[in-house]
């Protein structure tokens, strides 16, 4: 077996402290060819179950029509409740926009991440505003957040995934004073300034996870 497929028994597996980490996806690229469809079929069963470590690692072993659809069907059933989203619900709608644009996703993580009424809940869906694919209008959305919300800790949080989304980052030495400066702006008081740091971020274009 490879380290990979390890890896994944082992977050998949866990339980505790350790289960509340999550589960990495990226490393199910590097599967055998024999290992990828028993993990296809245990991630299967999983979301049948709705486990919420199921959706997101479906979509990167399996970014086809089918796990779309399951995807769009899991949404859909939500949206006929008067529940609000839980992980599951969460977690499938970040998986969908990895591979599509599609509003109702969008709109789930979007309410949630109004919300703010649970820290990681609304962690999960401001990354999946984050890493939607970059057809979608998350960008929009994150920056009418900056705009609009009195919750400065919130604004902070969406400027932040704003300037990630579009490939501003502090760790970047050749761009770290200007991507601190980006964020003083955004989440200052003048609202010329907001809108101009905006409107530069903006228009760089969108990055494509993983990268």
């Amino acid at each position: 077996m490879t380290a990979a497929y390890d890896l994944f028994l082992r977050e998949f597996n866990a339980t505790g402290r350790e289960s509340m980490e999550g589960m990495s996806v990226y490393h199910l690229a590097q599967l055998s060819e024999a290992e990828r469809p028993r993990v296809h079929q245990i991630l299967i069963t999983a979301f049948e179950q709705r486990n919420a470590r199921a959706p997101r690692s479906l979509a990167f072993i399996a970014p086809t029509h089918t796990t779309r659809q399951l995807l769009e069907q899991a949404l859909q059933a939500h949206a006929a409740t008067t529940r609000h989203a839980d992980e599951f619900v969460l977690d499938c709608a970040y998986a969908l926009l990895s591979l599509a644009d599609h509003i109702g996703a969008l709109d789930v993580l979007t309410r949630k991440v109004r919300d703010d009424d649970d820290l990681w809940l609304c962690g999960l869906a401001m990354e999946g505003l984050l890493r939607s694919i970059p057809a979608t209008d998350a960008s929009d959305r994150l920056a009418d957040i900056v705009r609009t919300d009195p919750r400065e800790s919130l604004r902070l949080s969406a400027a932040d995934a704003l300037l990630m989304r579009h490939g501003w980052r502090l760790e970047d030495p050749d761009r770290k004073a200007e991507t601190l400066a980006l964020m003083r702006a955004m989440i200052g008081d003048e609202a010329e300034a907001r809108d101009a740091a905006l409107l530069q971020v903006l228009k760089t274009p969108a990055l494509k996870w993983p990268v």
